[in-house]
């Protein structure tokens, strides 16, 4: 009889212990090249070659099935003597030449302990492929950054909020 007990109380425990690992599955953690950052997203994500995306990222994350990227983008605030808004005027000022992206109107969000604000455009490629671009100005305890995300533009309704949500996990270590 105790051996009985004692066999299903291990399988409980077992059980308990595999549903508790499955709930937490469903999140993965990169961390930076540089093991400064990390951000965690949903199963389908990867981290990409450095460079891939982008050659100056600290974080490339792709679901390629799904046409959905993510890049961190990160610059010491030591090397700057702009305030945190004087870096948002100039960045996206250099995003604008890029991106072309016309009128935007600056949200605010936060990013775990962080304020932040954000914009949203649709950016056509030299392709002519349009795509939906997210870009989050951030500025954490020792750095200044823009966080990307984007996708092609039909999809955007449908991966707007998961966005929202993958930039809410970034932090600094």
């Amino acid at each position: 009889m105790k051996k009985l007990l004692g066999l299903m109380l291990c399988t409980i425990l077992i059980l308990t212990g595999c549903s508790n690992t499955n709930n937490n599955s469903d999140k993965i953690t990169y961390t930076s090249y540089n093991d400064i950052f990390s951000v965690e997203v949903g199963n389908g994500w990867q981290q990409v070659e450095q460079g891939t995306l982008n050659g100056s990222a600290d974080i490339e994350l792709a679901d390629l099935k799904n046409d959905k990227y993510f890049v961190a983008l990160m610059e010491n605030k030591e090397d700057f003597e702009w305030t945190y808004e004087e870096y948002i005027d100039n960045t996206i000022t250099s995003n604008a030449s890029t991106y072309n992206f016309g009128d935007y109107e600056k949200k605010d969000i936060k990013i775990g302990e962080y304020d932040c604000k954000y914009i949203e455009f649709k950016f056509t490629s030299d392709t002519d492929i349009n795509t939906y671009i997210q870009i989050y100005y951030v500025e954490t305890d020792n750095y200044y950054g823009q966080l990307l995300t984007w996708t092609l533009n039909s999809k955007k309704d449908e991966y707007r909020d998961e966005f929202i949500q993958l930039v809410q996990t970034f932090k600094e270590k």
